[in-house]
């Protein structure tokens, strides 16, 4: 296996150690991450990301090591996290399934549930045109990478603009919903 040298922040940029480094780490650093998660689709999508991060941070390192540790650590990072996502989906479907079934629901839980969405809507339609753009597609059930590919954003751009619109559609909507609730709405 070949070593880059020498690993400098000028030289770890080129697009030929780039390509060097991707094809020397990716398989290893996939095979960790089903370690984590056993989707062999998702776990490529960790380290593809964990790849354009590195591109994206411009980050330094002394040496082969250095870069190593900071890939496999990024890697355990991404999937713990893509992990805590998907608990957290997880108990909301749960959530959503324990209650009544839609054919039972009542009139008047019906409504309820159009007036919260309405609000939702409403309220994703006050946020900044990206965070708008990206929560809409959220809501159609779309993926970070759907979404940065649709709107030719950076992933990373992608996960900001969800931040930023969670917390502003937080403060708007805390007051006329239920946090529970909210905090449900608003974990997609």
């Amino acid at each position: 296996m070949a070593t880059i040298t020498p690993l400098n922040s000028s030289s770890i940029y080129d697009e030929k150690v780039i390509r060097e480094l991707f094809e020397q780490h990716y398989t290893p650093l996939v095979l960790f991450a089903k370690g984590y998660i056993p989707d062999l689709d998702t776990d490529k999508d960790v380290v593809q990301e964990v790849f354009l991060s590195l591109i994206e941070s411009q980050e330094t390192f002394n040496d082969v090591d250095n870069l190593k540790a900071y890939l496999y650590g990024t890697v355990k990072h991404k999937c713990l996290k893509y992990l805590r996502h998907e608990e957290v989906k997880r108990r909301y479907q749960k959530y959503m399934q324990s209650e009544v079934p839609d054919e039972t629901k009542t009139y008047e839980e019906r409504v309820l549930e159009e007036e919260v969405y309405a609000l939702l809507i409403k309220a994703i339609q006050n946020l900044p045109e990206q965070c708008q753009k990206v929560y809409l597609l959220v809501l159609e059930g779309k993926s970070n990478q759907e979404i940065a590919y649709q709107l030719q954003l950076n992933i990373e751009t992608v996960k900001s603009h969800k931040q930023v619109g969670k917390k502003l559609l937080y403060d708007q909507l805390k007051h006329i919903i239920p946090v529970g609730i909210l905090i449900f709405l608003l974990e997609f």
